[in-house]
């Protein structure tokens, strides 16, 4: 089993480099971190603040620091028994200078060694010359970019090669014109400043190996596999044994020489064959393992990032150690839910949007919508080998085109997880029973789309899904992985980042890996859950924070808090409406954009006192702008509304400055906020003490009250955090000041440490529910993790339900009555990890001193 314990995830970029992570060491092993998790750190983009754009596989980017500066971390990390575990990106990789790859298949074409290494459809018809790539990153139609001078063919004297320019965009030319003796006459030759030279410019143009187009040709007629709808990002196709090789030839290195202990993979349910991946990249790591240093840490260390619908399990075929933890975001997310606020806020929501048919159906709406617009292309070829193949079948000749459109689209709408694996299972019979639980979700879909779709349809649709789910020939493997490559980006873009900004009902149910149809659960359901993590990925990791969030983890904890509270909520945003609907203008926002405002607001502001609106105004106003973008009901990044968005920020800016307003606004924060405090504490007990590997977002150690990126990649005051973690008070004294989050510290430092110490009891230990009985409405969860040696007993408040009477501290002396008692927990006597003078007796009867200020949680040991 691996030495991994907990995570801190970094991103690593130009302001925090690999040399800045190296300084604050000492600080994460304080913590209890055993491993940093860090973000991609191959040559990327010049000045990509993420990675993910890769454009060299084969060296380790000098903005971040460079192999040296891995190597120095590395050695402190190994000195304090620490490691590391690196994100790769083997789904794609960023177009443009610097990607040797790309632009040797831009200037040889399909003679290119390089030709295989990305999935394009050289045979497509949409567009001329053939052959040809199309390469839509002009910023006007091309005729009017020739027109204007503003495509221009340079000379680069360090390269010695002549490239075509468009602003920031440079594209080879091919080999016959790169070694033209006379550089100046060539340029004159094509000079772009001539009716002469814009001829010859275009009659060259038209000999290369790609042809220009304007952007906005990309979403239907590129020809090339994109990430997601982005352009600037080419797929690549792993499937093949010689591409993966070279992808990873450099990650293995690192890896051999112990400099990572083991990968994090990127969006895995975007390559075409995972498990066959997984395998792979599992089998070259144990080929190396016993030549890795000795003073390395254990690796065989694998994540994937894939998002699990609720009751979809991981293959376990694909041999890793589980998911990077966003169904863990869900599951511990819905137990901080009230069920009881449910019917309010639903009847609140309908009142905003009075044209809503229901989280279902608008999900099935918004996947066409994006179907036929950001992922017109994709969608459009898959129904095009569909139609093409149907041809062929007697029984489904006479089907048209729209048919099967429709009959596809239908099928998509209703599947309910990312994509199927029928293009791994194809030749391999041992794999097809790991796939059950997404079949299950395709037998699903095809029954739900079966009555939408007219009876005249029926045939065609068990067609299809035969096509899909059983490639026995070029075509038809041809046609399914067309579809699972739809499926993923398409669920991505219609749900979480379409959906996801239009519904708002609660938004702390709006994030990635969560239904936000489900709106709460039981203690008992964790706890089913939790033994099934136990025993199937035991350790997967448990995250509440990522760099994809769309709100910080303790936002979504504060906003949980309106659940139990609907009702004055309701009485709240009805006030507010009256008070500023002499702000708008033009109806902006409109009812649905108001309510969202109101609950961002909540998740976001400070718990200090707010001396200035001006850094909070533009975090929000920023965040607004991406909203509505994201939405797509009052205009797209491609196609603007400027007016509905400046009206949306002059509202805000508005009610920001409203002394009424802000006055109603703050007695309802004062209220929510200590409850708020309670729940983000509630959700850091459970995931660093249930099964899995806790991760750690960075800065999130601390309050984390942040927006959808790049708000939440915002740079952490580490000499602050620093300092509070030496800070010498018990757990009962830092309550006292719990505002400014070092409660939240010194918990996280608490609990990592008991797992630092009892490391065996988290690695090998049973979940074992524990039932408790009180007298009182706070309702709690507890649990032990249990081994033949070992236990600890958890305790926790759940579903925003502890009444706090005193606003803006964390007194709550009375809320349990002193005692609560629990059955089976057996005769051990305990003592509390956090808490001066709490214990359980051999009757398994808790007992809290009535000087005691705040009890949400506990940790108890055996003494």
């Amino acid at each position: 089993m691996n030495t991994v314990r907990a995570t801190m995830r970094l991103q690593i970029h130009k302001d925090f480099t690999l040399y800045d992570a190296y300084e604050h060491v000492d600080y994460y092993d304080a913590l209890g971190i055993s491993h940093l998790y860090l973000s991609p750190l191959f040559t990327a983009r010049p000045g990509s603040m993420h990675g993910y754009d890769t454009l060299n596989y084969n060296e380790i980017s000098e903005e971040r620091g460079g192999e040296k500066a891995l190597r120095k971390l590395v050695a402190k990390l190994r000195s304090r028994h620490m490691g590391v575990i690196l994100d790769i990106v083997p789904n794609h990789m960023a177009v443009g200078p610097g990607n040797i790859w790309w632009d040797d298949v831009l200037k040889n074409g399909r003679t290119s060694r390089y030709a295989d290494f990305f999935d394009i459809d050289w045979s497509t018809a949409d567009h001329t010359p053939e052959n040809t790539v199309l390469l839509p990153f002009l910023d006007r139609p091309y005729g009017d970019a020739l027109e204007n001078g503003l495509i221009e063919l340079i000379y680069d004297t360090e390269k010695k090669e002549f490239f075509i320019s468009h602003y920031d965009h440079r594209f080879p030319v091919n080999q016959k014109l790169s070694t033209s003796p006379d550089v100046t006459e060539t340029l004159n030759y094509y000079n772009n400043k001539t009716d002469s030279g814009k001829k010859r410019l275009h009659t060259l143009l038209e000999k290369q190996h790609y042809r220009l187009a304007c952007w906005r040709c990309a979403d239907e007629t590129v020809n090339w596999r994109r990430f997601f709808n982005i352009t600037e990002l080419v797929a690549l196709k792993v499937e093949n044994r010689p591409v993966f090789q070279a992808v990873h030839h450099y990650a293995f290195l690192l890896y051999e020489q112990g400099l990572v202990d083991g990968f994090r993979v990127d969006h895995v349910d975007g390559l075409t064959q995972p498990d066959q991946y997984c395998n792979w990249l599992k089998k070259e790591m144990d080929q190396r393992n016993n030549r890795r240093p000795i003073d390395a840490l254990k690796g065989d260390i694998l994540y994937i990032e894939k998002i699990l619908a609720r009751h979809e399990k991981l293959p376990a075929n694909w041999k890793t150690d589980g998911t990077t933890g966003y169904d863990f975001l869900d599951q511990v997310n819905l137990l901080l839910h009230h069920p009881d606020g449910e019917e309010t806020l639903d009847n609140i929501w309908k009142d905003c949007c009075p044209l809503w048919k229901g989280y279902e159906k608008e999900s099935i709406r918004v996947k066409n919508e994006i179907a036929e617009t950001l992922l017109f292309g994709s969608t459009n070829k898959i129904v095009a080998l569909l139609y093409e193949y149907a041809g062929k079948d007697f029984y489904q000749r006479d089907y048209t085109k729209k048919d099967v459109s429709e009959t596809l689209k239908s099928l998509l709408g209703h599947l309910h997880i990312y994509r199927t694996y029928a293009s791994d299972d194809a030749e391999n019979i041992r794999v097809k029973t790991e796939y059950k639980s997404q079949n299950t979700f395709l037998e699903q879909a095809i029954e739900t789309a079966t009555k939408d779709l007219p009876s005249r349809l029926h045939p065609l649709l068990s067609w299809i899904v035969t096509q899909i789910s059983n490639p026995i020939n070029a075509e038809t493997k041809q046609i399914t992985q067309t579809f699972e490559h739809l499926s993923a980006p398409l669920t991505a873009k219609a749900i979480e980042d379409t959906l996801f900004y239009r519904y708002g009902r609660l938004l702390s149910r709006n994030d990635v890996g969560t239904e936000p149809k489900v709106f709460s659960s039981s203690v008992e359901e964790f706890h089913n859950t939790m033994k099934r993590r136990e025993q199937g990925t035991p350790m997967a990791m448990l995250a509440t924070a990522t760099h994809d969030h769309k709100r910080g983890e303790d936002s979504r904890a504060r906003l949980a808090v309106i659940s139990a509270e609907s009702e004055l909520w309701d009485r709240k945003i009805n006030e507010w409406r009256q008070c500023n609907t002499k702000y708008k203008t033009n109806h902006a926002p409109d009812d649905v954009d108001e309510l969202i405002l109101y609950q961002t607001l909540v998740g976001v502001w400070p718990l200090e006192k707010i001396t200035t609106m001006n850094t909070l105004e533009k975090r929000v106003s920023e965040w607004q702008i991406k909203a509505i973008r994201e939405a797509k009901r009052h205009g797209t990044w491609a196609d603007l509304e400027a007016n509905y968005e400046k009206s949306c920020l002059n509202f805000l800016h508005r009610i920001l400055e409203d002394k009424n307003f802000l006055s109603s606004f703050s007695s309802f924060f004062d209220k929510i906020a200590p409850i708020a405090a309670i729940n983000s504490l509630t959700q850091v007990t459970l995931k660093l003490t249930a099964p899995g590997v806790p991760d750690i977002y960075q800065g999130t150690e601390k309050w984390d009250f942040s927006l959808v990126d790049p708000d939440n990649r915002r740079p952490v005051d580490y000499e602050d955090r620093k300092a509070t973690l030496l800070i010498d008070e018990n757990f009962e004294q830092t309550a006292q000041h719990w505002q400014d989050g070092n409660i939240k510290q010194f918990l996280i430092k608490t609990l990592l440490n008991i797992r630092k110490e009892n490391t065996n009891l988290f690695k090998k230990s049973s979940y074992v529910p524990i039932q408790n009985i009180n007298q009182n409405e706070m309702k709690l969860i507890s649990y032990l993790r249990k081994n033949e040696k070992q236990e600890i007993l958890i305790l926790a408040s759940v579903s925003s339900s502890v009444k706090i009477p005193d606003p803006m501290t964390l007194s709550c002396r009375n809320c349990l009555k002193n005692t609560i008692r629990f059955e089976n927990l057996g005769k051990n006597k305990w003592i509390s990890a956090l808490w001066k003078n709490v214990s359980i007796d051999e009757t398994g009867t808790l007992h809290i001193p009535d000087d005691t200020e705040y009890f949400p949680i506990d940790i108890f040991i055996p003494v």
